[in-house]
C-alpha cells in the first residue's frame, strides 16, 4: 500500500476552549465597557453642549423681544405688544409668551386660555415675580423657561416670561445614552462572568479526584481516566502524566519484547500469540531486511497478508520504500538504536507513528518496528486548531464593526440623527451577535467540564415561537427568503428549560437562513402527538448536506466539506450544542437532506410533565 513520510515536529500545547473562552470574555468585556463608556461620555457632552447653545440662542432672542416690548409699554400700545409676542411664537421656538406684573397678574399672553388686560393698569404695584433675569431648564419636559425684566418707568416694572418648545433632540440623546449605558453594563456583566469562570479553580481537582477513584475501582485504561483539558493547567498536567504512563508502558513492553526476541525463540512461552494479539502493529526484520514476524495489525495497516509475508523482503509490502531507509539505518551498528517517524497512508489517509529499534541477539541483529495509529488524535488537533482560527475571526468581525460605527456616530455629531440612529442599531445588532457567539463558547466549556444543566419549568411554546418569528423575520426579509411558521391552533404546556430549548431551535433556524440562498424558503412546522410530545421540523431549500457529511454533522467543530460554505461564517458548534440540549430533555434529533435540495432537521421533545429535572 503506498504511503508517504510525514515529518514529525513538536506540537505546541493548544490552550483549552474554557481558557480561550475566559480570555475572550475578558477582552470582549473590556472593549464593550470602553465603547459603552466612551459613547455615553460623548453623548453626555453633546447633550450639554446642545442645551447650552439652545439656551444662548433663546436668551439673545428674548433680549431683543424685551427691548421692543419695553418701548411699546412706554408708548402704551398693547396691540403692538400682543402682535409682537404672537409673531415670536409663530417662529416655532416658543410654547407660550406672557407679561406679568403685580401679584402675578397677566398683562398680555399668547395663550388663549389666559385672561389678560385690554388697557394698561393705572397702578403697576409690586411684581410678585422677582425683578431680575432668571433662566431655568426643566429636564423632565426638556423645556427652557426665561424671565426677562421689563423697565416701564422708574417705579413701574413687569416681567416677560418665555416658555420654549420642548427640545426634542434632548430626548433622542437620552435614548442613545441609555443604549450606551446598557452596552457598558453588558461589559460589566461579561467581566463578572469571566471572573466567575476564573474562580472555578476547584473544578480540575474534583475531576482528578474522580479519576483517581475510577482507577481505585479497577478502571485503569487511559481513556477512562482522562479529564477535560478545558479545566485548566492542572487537568492538562494530569492528562500528560497519563500519556507519559502509556509511553513508559509501551517502552517497557518493547524492551521485554526485545529481550524475549533476543533470548528465546519466537515460539517459546506463546510469545508469537501474544505479539499477534497486540492492537499495535509489530514487524521484526533480520539483517537482510527479510520479515521474521508480522502481526495482524501491521499487516492490516500495510494491506498485506501476515501469513504470506513471513520470509519475504520488506520491500514487498513497502513498494514506496518508506520504511526501508529507516530500517537500514537502525540495522547499522553505528546509528542510533531507536528512531521515531510518522507516515501517512495515501489510500486510507491514516497516520501511523512508527518506532524502529535495533535488537542484538548473539551475533545477529534484528530490527523491531512498532506501528501505532494516530489518525484520531491528529484529526482532533486539526479540528481544535480550525475552531480557534474560526472563533478568532468570528470575534474580530463584530468588534471591528462596533468600533467603526461608534467612531462614525461620534464624528457625525448631532447633525445627522438618522445616521446616528442606524449606527446605534448596528452596534446593538453586532453586540447581540457577540452574545450568541460567547454563549456557544460557554456551552462548549460547560459540556467539556460536564457542568451543563437544564432547569425545567412550565413553558408556553407559542410565546417562544412568536419570539423566534420576531427575531428572524428581519434577517429573512433582508435575504429575500420566505419564512413560514406552520403552527397548531393550540399548544399544550411543556416541562422544559425555556432558554436551552430556545437556544436549540435558534441554532437550527440560524443555520437554515444562513445556508439558504435568496429566493428560497425556510419552514418551521410544529406538531404534538397524543402524549403532548412536541416535534419541530426546520426545513429549508438551501444547499443541502451530502450523505458523507450527514454522518458527522453533529460532531463538535464539524463543518461540511463543501466549497460553497467557505465564505459563510460559523464555528461548527451549533448542531453539537443543539444535540446535547435535546438529549438532556430526553428527546431526539435527526436530519433528512439531499445535496442541492435542502435539509430538514427534526427534534422531538417529550412533554416532561412527569419527569424530574436532571443535569447532564
Amino acid at each position: 500500500m503506498p504511503f508517504r513520510l510525514v515529518q514529525k515536529s513538536a506540537s505546541p500545547r493548544i490552550p483549552s476552549v474554557a481558557s480561550i473562552s475566559s480570555s475572550m470574555l475578558l477582552v470582549i468585556a473590556a472593549i464593550t465597557l470602553s465603547v459603552g463608556g466612551l459613547t455615553w461620555l460623548t453623548l453626555s457632552d453633546l447633550r450639554t453642549e446642545s442645551r447650552v447653545q439652545y439656551t444662548t440662542s433663546i436668551s439673545k432672542n428674548i433680549e431683543l423681544i424685551a427691548s421692543q416690548t419695553e418701548l411699546a409699554l412706554q408708548d402704551g400700545d398693547l396691540t403692538r405688544i400682543r402682535r409682537l409676542l404672537l409673531d415670536a411664537q409663530a417662529t416655532g421656538l416658543y410654547h407660550r409668551l406672557s407679561i406679568r406684573y403685580a401679584n402675578d397678574q397677566t398683562l398680555v399672553s399668547t395663550d388663549v386660555g389666559d385672561a389678560y388686560r385690554e388697557t394698561l393698569p393705572e397702578s403697576w404695584g409690586e411684581s410678585a415675580v422677582p425683578f431680575q433675569r432668571v433662566s431655568r431648564f426643566d429636564p423632565a419636559i426638556n423645556q427652557l423657561v426665561i424671565q426677562e425684566p421689563l423697565q416701564i418707568s422708574k417705579a413701574d416694572n413687569a416681567v416677560l416670561i418665555a416658555e420654549s418648545m420642548p427640545l426634542a433632540q434632548q430626548a433622542m440623546l437620552w435614548k442613545f445614552e441609555l443604549a450606551a449605558m446598557i452596552t457598558s453594563f453588558s461589559g460589566v456583566l461579561l467581566g463578572l462572568l469571566a471572573w466567575l469562570q476564573f474562580r472555578q479553580r476547584p473544578a480540575p481537582l474534583v475531576a482528578i479526584r474522580n479519576a483517581l477513584g475510577t482507577y481505585a475501582q479497577g478502571q485503569k485504561s487511559t481513556p477512562s481516566l482522562m479529564v477535560s483539558s478545558s479545566l485548566g493547567p492542572e487537568a492538562q498536567a494530569f492528562n500528560e502524566l497519563l500519556e507519559e504512563r502509556d509511553t513508559l508502558s509501551e517502552r517497557i513492553a518493547m524492551f521485554d519484547c526485545e529481550h524475549s526476541i533476543g533470548s528465546i525463540s519466537s515460539d517459546s512461552f506463546g510469545l508469537s500469540s501474544v505479539c499477534a494479539s497486540l492492537s499495535q502493529g509489530m514487524i521484526v526484520l533480520d539483517a537482510n531486511m527479510n520479515i521474521q514476524f508480522i502481526n495482524g495489525s501491521a499487516a492490516a495497516y500495510l494491506g498485506a497478508d501476515s501469513s504470506m509475508s513471513i520470509g519475504k523482503s520488506i520491500t514487498d509490502i513497502d513498494p514506496e520504500a518508506i520504511l526501508v531507509p529507516t530500517a537500514k539505518r537502525i540495522l547499522n551498528p553505528d546509528a542510533p538504536r531507536r528512531q521515531v517517524i510518522e507516515i501517512e497512508l495515501q489510500e486510507s489517509s491514516a497516520i501511523l507513528k512508527t518506532t524502529c529499534s535495533r535488537i542484538t541477539r548473539d551475533e545477529d541483529t534484528l530490527c523491531l518496528i512498532f506501528l501505532e495509529d494516530m489518525t484520531q488524535q491528529r484529526h482532533a488537533d486539526e479540528s481544535l486548531n480550525a475552531f480557534i482560527a474560526q472563533t478568532t475571526h468570528e470575534l474580530r468581525t463584530p468588534l471591528t464593526n462596533i468600533r467603526l460605527y461608534a467612531e462614525e456616530a461620534i464624528d457625525a455629531g448631532a447633525g445627522d440623527e438618522e445616521f446616528r440612529s442606524n449606527a446605534f442599531n448596528m452596534i446593538n445588532s453586532e453586540s447581540r451577535r457577540l452574545e450568541r457567539l460567547v454563549s456557544d463558547m460557554l456551552c462548549v466549556s460547560e459540556l467539556e467540564a460536564g457542568s451543563m444543566q437544564i432547569r425545567k419549568d412550565s413553558v408556553r411554546p407559542e410565546a417562544m415561537f412568536e419570539e423566534l418569528e420576531r427575531d428572524y423575520a428581519p434577517q429573512a426579509e433582508s435575504k429575500e427568503i420566505s419564512l413560514v411558521f406552520d403552527l397548531p391552533p393550540k399548544f399544550p404546556t411543556l416541562e422544559a428549560d425555556r432558554d436551552r430549548l430556545g437556544q436549540a431551535i435558534h441554532n437550527l433556524m440560524g443555520n437554515a437562513l444562513k445556508y439558504t440562498p435568496s429566493g428560497g424558503t425556510v419552514t418551521v412546522k410544529v406538531e404534538f402527538d397524543p402524549s403532548d410530545a412536541m416535534t419541530v421540523r426546520v426545513s429549508d431549500t438551501g444547499i443541502g448536506i451530502s450523505l458523507e457529511d450527514q454522518s458527522r454533522v453533529f460532531e463538535r467543530f464539524c463543518r461540511a466539506n463543501d466549497q460553497r460554505i467557505n465564505s459563510i461564517s460559523g464555528t461548527g458548534l451549533g448542531l453539537s450544542i443543539t444535540q446535547e440540549i435535546v438529549k438532556m430533555h430526553g428527546g431526539q434529533i435527526s436530519v433528512e437532506s439531499e445535496l442541492d435540495h435542502g435539509s430538514t432537521f427534526i427534534i422531538t421533545i417529550p412533554s416532561g410533565r412527569n419527569t424530574a429535572s436532571k443535569a447532564a
